[in-house]
């Protein structure tokens, strides 16, 4: 991914990005720090132009996406695996075709709307991303009935089916307690790692960030305010990217950090 000069600004005047630029290699992981409002998000979603830049330059695997086409766009977001905070699973239907729905970009034929009318290898293929994830005993259960760290799982199995190259995870455990984001975490790095997969993943957790981020990218204001490895990273700098947030949502690891 390169990203270059890039500004966002909506119509109210609010700028979300003013002037971001990155790079980010092949296999790389990459964690996007900053307090609420810093335009981590919006960052990610200019990746694949879910959100409309003002002006500046993204390419991601070789595709222009500033300027791509409707058409260029739908290729580059099928190889682009996307995990959301909201997890928007189709909570009605079954855990094994919410799975398979992750295949529609590539296979869009209505057979997979529902498993039971899935070809053999689509349930096949899903069955693996959910022993993948460790859920391939409830396959046949509706998402509703799971918990949420078993439905963020989901939707991660449903994320592999669209055999992606590059996996992008937008506060993925915002909504879990803590015991279940860490293990949602661990399984993207692990993805990540047998898979030599590109992972930017955004948090507003600092502690997960310590123990994850082996490189962190930080937004403060629309702007990069460091790119480090995280175990360079002092405390000060910690401590200056969360001064605004109200005393409610400031992390409890920077509370304890010296002035």
């Amino acid at each position: 991914m390169e990203v270059s000069g890039l500004t966002k600004v909506f119509p109210n005047g609010t700028r979300a990005l003013a002037g971001v630029d990155l790079t980010v290699e092949a296999g790389e992981t990459v964690v996007l720090l900053g307090a609420n409002g810093a335009g981590k998000s919006i960052l990610q979603k200019s990746l694949t132009r879910l959100v409309e830049p003002t002006s500046g330059s993204v390419r991601v695997l070789g595709t222009e996406v500033t300027t791509a086409s409707s058409g260029e766009l739908r290729t580059l977001r099928r190889r682009v695996g996307i995990v959301f905070q909201r997890i928007n699973l189709v909570r009605e239907l079954s855990v094994l075709t919410n799975v398979i729905h992750g295949a529609l970009g590539r296979a869009g034929t209505p057979r997979n709307w529902m498993a039971i009318t899935a070809r053999s290898q689509q349930r096949v293929e899903a069955m693996e991303a959910l022993e993948r994830v460790g859920l391939a005993g409830v396959a046949d259960r509706r998402a509703e009935q799971l918990s949420g760290g078993h439905q963020q799982r989901v939707a991660i199995a449903r994320m592999l089916m669209q055999r992606p190259e590059i996996i992008l995870a937008d506060e993925p455990v915002a909504a879990l307690d803590p015991r279940a984001g860490r293990s949602v975490m661990d399984l993207l790095w692990q993805i990540a790692a047998d898979e030599g997969m590109t992972l930017v993943c955004t948090l507003h957790q600092l502690q997960l960030a310590r123990d994850y981020g082996q490189r962190v990218v930080a937004l403060r204001d629309g702007t990069v305010a460091f790119d480090s490895v995280m175990s360079q990273v002092p405390d000060s700098w910690l401590r200056e990217l969360y001064a605004d947030e109200d005393d409610g949502d400031v992390p409890a690891f920077v509370e304890g950090l010296p002035s």
